[in-house]
């Protein structure tokens, strides 16, 4: 696997690997801090409410599509159940419910949890972080995980996704969605928050190092700094 050599980089807060170029935070806050002591999102945090958060999931772009249509593009069709790892505001799993999908959630604010429940009735949600509350999971459960703007969240990377591998059955499709860096180098700078962005992957470390794990790696861009991994067990 490859392994990382971080240099000093000119971004505030993180170093850079000098081989790959991916950004690692060095300033990185303890998931509490981030997501349970404070509300992430609310109008004090200077972050979209959660209700902002479903309209912004549902409206179409500049780019001609939501968020949640761009996503169900490849979500498989003859699948039975979909994961959603942090799952708020639940409009995602709302969309899933709708196309009788047996949905299920994963949030780690517990505040949150009412409103999602609310949003997408039927879906089964619980409270906690991932990869450490399905840990304890059967392997080979979903036919399709999402993780919407969460990997890059993650202390640790290579657990994160290989605990999705283990969760998919053969077959299955992992669909994630984090800033990325790519060939033309379009990122937006507002990406770059060492408090809670613990990484910032580039196209090429995710070329060599996701085709370790998955059989097909497939890449598909959103909007700049919303960009798709598309990924196969």
């Amino acid at each position: 696997m490859h392994q990382h050599r971080f240099t000093h980089s000119t971004k505030k807060g993180y170093e850079v690997c000098m081989d790959c170029g991916t950004y690692h935070s060095t300033e990185l806050l303890p998931p509490d801090e981030i997501y349970v002591k404070k509300p992430y999102w609310g109008e004090d945090s200077g972050r979209s409410t959660l209700q902002q958060q479903c309209d912004n999931l549902r409206c179409i772009d500049d780019c001609g599509i939501s968020k949640i249509d761009r996503v169900m593009q490849f979500v498989p069709k003859r699948g039975k159940n979909v994961l959603e790892i942090a799952c708020a505001p639940g409009a995602m799993l709302n969309a899933l419910l709708d196309r009788n999908f047996e949905v299920f959630g994963i949030e780690p604010n517990p505040q949150y949890i009412d409103f999602i429940c609310k949003e997408a009735k039927g879906a089964k949600v619980v409270c906690g972080y991932f990869p450490q509350v399905t840990k304890t999971s059967k392997p080979d459960i979903f036919d399709c995980i999402i993780g919407l703007d969460v990997w890059e969240h993650s202390h640790d990377y290579d657990d994160f996704i290989r605990e999705v591998h283990r969760l998919l059955i053969l077959g299955g499709t992992a669909i994630i969605m984090s800033p990325i860096i790519y060939e033309d180098g379009l990122i937006k700078e507002t990406e770059f928050l060492p408090h809670e962005h613990a990484w910032i992957f580039t196209k090429k470390f995710l070329q060599e190092y996701l085709p370790t794990i998955f059989s097909e790696v497939k890449f598909s861009r959103w909007v700049t700094g919303h960009e798709m991994v598309i990924l196969k067990k």
